[in-house]
């Protein structure tokens, strides 16, 4: 009966241990001045949103290993789905056919920045779908979108987002070819930030955000 009582007495500690883990970590966190904000829920869940310049959020899981909170986001896609088909023309070029494909937007609220081999083709391609030309051997392709209505369906910090990639593909065409792109757009990508286990410190009630590609450290605190 005593061996009884002990165990039932640890069972009830690392109970109480946990939930006091699950309830010091629920809670909104930001900081002063600082545009990123994530609030963590008791279901292991979370929600993150960024205030800057551009407006992104994402929402996804969370799951605490000692001082370190790694966090998922529920989608894990972050480039914009691309097809293409090559076809023989009658010309000394590549002639490259951009279609945007969209539902219930207009395809003019998007530009396609092409890199072609690595590298940036133009600056100020035409908006939506659109064709040009090109001399040199097309070993890859990909593009960034970008997103520029005409009229801004938002309010606030909402009207802007960042461009977003598709993927690369490796047509491998010379001149005397055409190269059919087809882009579609996935349009909650923009403005959607993807964490793929990403982790965050956890010290002195604060949270230690570091994004990535970049030196500062944010603190974030409830």
């Amino acid at each position: 009966m005593r061996y009884s009582h002990i165990t039932l007495v640890c069972v009830l500690a690392i109970l109480l241990n946990s939930c006091s883990k699950i309830l010091f970590i629920n809670g909104m966190y930001s900081g002063k001045g600082n545009p990123h904000v994530f609030v963590f829920s008791e279901d292991s869940t979370f929600k993150y949103e960024y205030h800057g310049v551009w407006y992104s959020e994402s929402s996804g899981t969370w799951q605490k290993k000692r001082n370190t909170i790694f966090i998922n986001s529920f989608e894990q896609r972050d480039k914009m789905p691309i097809e293409y088909q090559k076809t023989k023309n009658d010309k000394k070029k590549a002639i490259i056919n951009v279609k945007i494909n969209i539902s219930d937007k207009p395809e003019s609220d998007y530009i396609c920045f092409p890199y072609i081999n690595g590298k940036s083709m133009f600056e100020d391609p035409e908006k939506g779908s659109y064709s040009f030309d090109t001399k040199g051997p097309v070993d890859s392709i990909c593009f960034l979108i970008a997103k520029r209505p005409f009229i801004l369906r938002g309010t606030g910090y909402k009207m802007g987002y960042d461009d977003v990639k598709t993927k690369t593909i490796y047509p491998h065409m010379s001149a005397g070819e055409n190269l059919d792109v087809s882009v579609d757009i996935v349009d909650y990508l923009f403005g959607y930030k993807v964490f793929k286990d990403e982790k965050l410190e956890l010290k002195n009630g604060k949270i230690i955000f570091k994004e990535r590609g970049k030196k500062n450290k944010l603190y974030l605190k409830k």
